[in-house]
């Protein structure tokens, strides 16, 4: 059984004694469903490949399997990251476009950042194991973050999507879209130029305030334009659990109140601050945020699919660079991940050989080639994404 399935399964004993808690019970109990669903389709060859990797060390070393459980110690992180974000959103409050932009390029995003490192955690529930402290550190997760539930969405695809089936297109979310990836790679190779206009229009669109938002409406509509191409694949579904509709709404809800919290409180810089910060996290001037993606996933080496990262921004992102200990043993949480390398060595040494900014630079200067590849993009992609006028 996946170790996923475990511990939600585990988690279902403990919601019992009012309403909230019975919701929350179906709801994981549908996940669970899906869990277990996925657990009939074979994982891929790379999470096994970390499976195998974690019977081997804990055969050697017993004490491999004790540094797993949950660290509630985390939630101290949640009041020093908001008193710094809040803190900017203060100091931005009588400014001016410029300082307000450098503030969210230079500090807030990386805010962001660390903050999304912990939603991660918890999504492994490696801060809280039971599910009302759980949801009440997620929603304190939410005041920083402003996601309006997207935290929500990512937490049920990374455990569902990503790590049992991590290097298999059709079912791992990290994989760029095929078709948009097709689109881009025709408009290269037909039209180096114009390839090289679009990635200037991608960043100008990207550095803007809510620019990602803007992106995803406008580029594939260009795409679409300049090369007769489908640039988006509808023959895949990922299948990963999703959130009830109830938390969906709760989170929104939580987004609302913080973003009025900050306008009042710090007028309009202060709150453009904090959502441009969120806008570069997840546009293309997320140096650290898309630099970490580039680093841990090569998407195709089935016998080595996981790099890690052991430079100081683990003193920033709560030793996220530590995907391969992390991948191999994802019910240890941050603090005890330095622990687990040192006790396999010989096993956790893969390093990028490149930082965060590197591969960021690698990524611009390359027009946006893929962060993940895998075999469909050395096959022919006339059926699957087909040019506009043939549908």
């Amino acid at each position: 059984m996946a170790p996923q399935l475990e511990n939600r399964l585990q988690g279902l004993s403990r919601n019992q004694g009012n309403s909230v808690n019975v919701q929350v019970a179906n709801q994981h109990r549908k996940e669970n469903l899906a869990l277990a669903a996925a657990a009939k389709i074979r994982i891929s060859a790379q999470a096994r490949r970390h499976n195998k990797m974690r019977r081997e060390i804990v055969a050697r070393s017993t004490m491999a399997r004790a540094l797993s459980g949950p660290n509630p110690w985390t939630v101290v992180a949640v009041p020093i990251l908001l008193s710094i974000h809040w803190g900017m959103a203060w100091l931005v409050s009588g400014s001016n476009v410029l300082v307000c932009f450098l503030a969210a390029f230079l500090i807030g995003q990386v805010v962001i950042h660390a903050t999304g490192a912990l939603v991660h955690e918890t999504a492994h529930r490696l801060v809280f194991k039971t599910d009302l402290s759980k949801l009440l550190f997620d929603l304190c997760l939410e005041v920083i973050l402003g996601s309006f539930s997207k935290q929500l969405t990512y937490q049920h695809q990374h455990v569902s999507s990503h790590h049992p089936f991590m290097g298999n297109y059709e079912r791992d979310y990290e994989h760029e879209d095929i078709c948009s990836f097709n689109a881009r790679r025709h408009l290269l190779a037909g039209s180096p130029v114009m390839q090289r206009m679009m990635t200037l229009l991608t960043l100008l669109l990207h550095v803007l305030p809510f620019g990602f938002l803007i992106a995803d409406e406008v580029l594939p509509r260009c795409y679409k334009f300049l090369t007769g191409q489908v640039v988006s694949d509808k023959a895949r579904h990922i299948g990963s659990s999703e959130p009830a509709a109830f938390e969906r709404w709760l989170f929104i809800a939580v987004s609302l109140v913080a973003n009025g919290a900050l306008f009042w409180l710090f007028g309009f810089w202060g709150w453009l601050y904090h959502n441009w910060s969120l806008s570069l996290f997840l546009g293309k001037f997320g140096v650290t945020n898309l630099g970490q993606s580039l680093s841990e996933h090569e998407g195709d080496d089935e016998n080595n699919p996981t790099y890690s990262d052991y430079r100081a921004t683990n003193w920033l992102f709560f030793n996220t660079g530590y995907h391969n200990e992390h991948h191999t043993f994802p019910n240890v949480p941050w603090t005890r991940l330095p622990k687990l390398r040192r006790l396999a060595p010989d096993v956790f040494n893969r390093q990028n050989p490149r930082t965060y900014f590197g591969l960021w630079w690698r990524h611009l200067r390359s027009d946006f080639g893929p962060s993940r590849r895998n075999d469909l993009m050395n096959t022919d992609l006339g059926q699957r994404c087909p040019k506009v006028v043939d549908r």
